[in-house]
């Protein structure tokens, strides 16, 4: 694959392996999981299940793939993640295996805006099959900005200049890896983390010193730093409001949207508070703000499942890929 078309610099942040085209609005793309990896693989999680996040890159370099080569976005275009969804009802269940896990990629797009060459938005919907067990669905709207106008968009945007990403600095983190399912503390995104009776609070550390998270130079918080922060920070959480274990804690879907960049330069701060509960026992959904200057950057809803048996989740179903 070409690393151009993935938005990536490094083979080993490369997970697609082949995509051809179905139809007109239609394509099929595969990823293999890595057995090993050194953000991905790094979870405190004993349920055995695949990672959602490392499934939700694979669906983003899907989706980014196939604007670029099949859909005829320039390739100097800038992606803007308007909003983006996952429900994986068949991650409990999925089939353990000794080799890497094949995943399949079902992308049907809309939605359409733009002509080819100058294409300004798109809609993805990626259903996920792991050896032809239905994990569930990955739904990206994108929009896309010329790279001539992006500095001049995001300026004036900013209110001001864009930080130049080598002056920037990482900082570190207080946060003990094992609360929030990590093992390795560069993998950690959280900082002054505090719980209250309803919900928690942290700071989103910028993780420069990450090579999974920061492939490449980037002038804003990418959308997939925000979800880990957004997991984080509800598997914590789950400890500290409802007593549930973070090693048989996951996250089994989302659904975001995003208003404004998270900008490096500034501090983000992320809210989470407690949802209502699910259909069953060890089901629950938390409420997730994204906050710079006292202002929602971004929100949505982050669903959580506990149990070291598969709970029952909302739109349960297997199906052959």
């Amino acid at each position: 694959m070409d690393r151009g078309s993935l938005h990536r610099w490094a083979i080993s942040e490369v997970f697609l392996t082949d995509a051809r085209k179905t139809s007109e609005t239609e394509y099929v793309a595969a990823a293999q999981l890595p057995p090993a990896h050194t953000y991905y693989a790094d979870r405190c999680s004993r349920l055995g299940t695949p990672d959602p996040l490392l499934l939700l890159e694979c669906a983003r370099q899907a989706e980014t793939y196939g604007g670029h080569e099949f859909f005829g976005v320039a390739r100097d275009s800038k992606f803007l993640l308007r909003s983006w969804s996952m429900s994986l009802p068949g991650l409990l269940t999925a089939p353990r295996e000794d080799r890497p896990g094949e995943l399949v990629m079902s992308v049907r797009t809309s939605n359409r805006r733009g002509a080819e060459g100058d294409v300004r938005r798109l809609t993805y919907d990626i259903d996920l099959a792991l050896t032809r067990h239905y994990l569930g669905r990955v739904s990206i709207d994108v929009g896309y900005i010329p790279g001539q106008v992006y500095d001049t968009v995001r300026e004036r945007g900013r209110g001001r200049p864009l930080a130049p990403f080598s002056r920037l600095r990482g900082s570190g983190s207080s946060v003990r890896p094992v609360h929030v399912g990590r093992s390795d503390p560069a993998n950690v995104v959280l900082a002054d983390i505090a719980a209250g009776p309803d919900g928690v609070t942290a700071a989103v550390r910028v993780p420069l010193d990450n090579p999974s998270m920061f492939d490449h130079a980037q002038d804003h918080l990418p959308g997939m730093v925000l979800m880990e922060a957004a997991r984080q920070t509800c598997l914590y959480a789950a400890a500290e409001l409802l007593g549930a274990s973070v090693s048989h804690t996951t996250v089994t879907g989302f659904d975001f949207t995003f208003t404004r960049y998270a900008e490096l330069d500034a501090v983000t701060k992320v809210r989470v508070t407690r949802g209502e509960p699910g259909p069953s026992a060890g089901v629950h959904t938390f409420h997730v703000e994204f906050i710079q200057d006292e202002t929602v950057i971004a929100s949505g809803v982050t669903h959580t499942a506990t149990g070291s048996a598969a709970p029952r989740l909302p739109d349960d179903k297997d199906r052959a890929a």
